[in-house]
């Protein structure tokens, strides 16, 4: 009888822990508080410091989480020469932070679709500017529509925003960091490109291929396949990871195309307890244009 009983609390652990289709899941992360549930979201609506923003490019005014600020991602992009789509600079982001009437002791709750890199580039942001309060909302605004939650088209309220940026230089690279990375026992450059532009196959630079000894994992494969995108297991997360190469005793260094896709995987590995992460913003944007920069190309082999 005793063993039936275990059996029994050992299979309703197991349906709480997976989850069915469109449902909210609940699943533990070495730093769990970085992804917040639907459910406390929607408990802590009304907070005065509790700020939701909604990161999408479009689709704000169609209906976004009730009380959720506005934010463009795309503004968070550089423009100007040498590497397109750089990460703006402290001063900049100080002033798209004001006007979001964001403040520095506020708690910030980022979405997007769930499936995108939108929330996870300005989870990035703030961070290497030093805000030390911001969560990703697990599944994004896919999962809060599958949930039934309310869906509001109604603007936020206006309110006095106060955000000082604290670079924290040491979570950037710039290539030449890079470049001494390559083949160092204690370091990973860490390319979360598709396969295909890994490979060379994708050609999005002058150049195709990637950066010598770097390891691949495609940024996306962290999230569940089907309708809303909550982020997979911890213990498949970590043999993923793992397989890759990617492991916590040694520094990762990350890169995509234009580190949008590489801060989507920063925000993956800060959420499963890695703590020796550098983003290298320039990535193949920068690497795969310069034609003096070692790479190495599988596809012309």
């Amino acid at each position: 009888m005793r063993k039936l009983v275990v059996l029994l609390c050992l299979l309703l652990k197991l349906t709480i822990l997976v989850p069915m289709k469109g449902s909210a899941r609940e699943v533990t992360y070495p730093n769990n508080d970085l992804l917040i549930s639907l459910e406390e979201t929607a408990q802590r609506l009304n907070e005065e410091h509790f700020i939701i923003v909604d990161t999408r490019s479009e689709g704000y005014t169609e209906g976004h989480i009730p009380g959720a600020l506005p934010f463009d991602a795309a503004q968070l992009a550089d423009k100007s020469p040498p590497v397109d789509g750089y990460l703006i600079r402290a001063e900049e982001f100080e002033r798209l932070m004001n006007e979001l009437e964001i403040s520095n002791d506020d708690e910030i709750i980022v979405y997007d679709d769930g499936d995108d890199t939108a929330a996870t580039r300005l989870f990035y942001a703030l961070e290497l500017y030093g805000h030390k309060k911001v969560r990703v909302l697990n599944g994004g605004l896919k999962a809060w529509k599958a949930q039934g939650k309310e869906v509001s088209t109604t603007p936020s309220e206006e309110r006095k925003g106060s955000f000082k940026a604290n670079m924290q230089a040491n979570l950037e690279v710039e290539q030449d960091y890079v470049k001494a990375s390559i083949d160092h026992p204690n370091k990973v450059l860490f390319d979360v490109r598709s396969k295909a532009e890994y490979m060379g196959e994708d050609v999005r630079a002058k150049r195709g291929g990637h950066i010598p000894s770097a390891v691949n994992l495609e940024w996306k494969k962290v999230l569940e396949d089907g309708e809303v995108p909550y982020f997979k297991e911890a213990s498949v997360i970590d043999q993923m990871l793992e397989e890759a190469g990617v492991t916590r005793e040694k520094q990762i260094i990350i890169y995509c195309q234009k580190a949008e896709r590489a801060s989507h995987m920063y925000f993956t590995l800060r959420l499963m307890g890695f703590e020796h992460l550098r983003m290298y913003e320039g990535s193949w944007e920068e690497w795969g244009n310069d034609p003096d920069t070692p790479m190495v190309n599988p596809s012309q082999q």
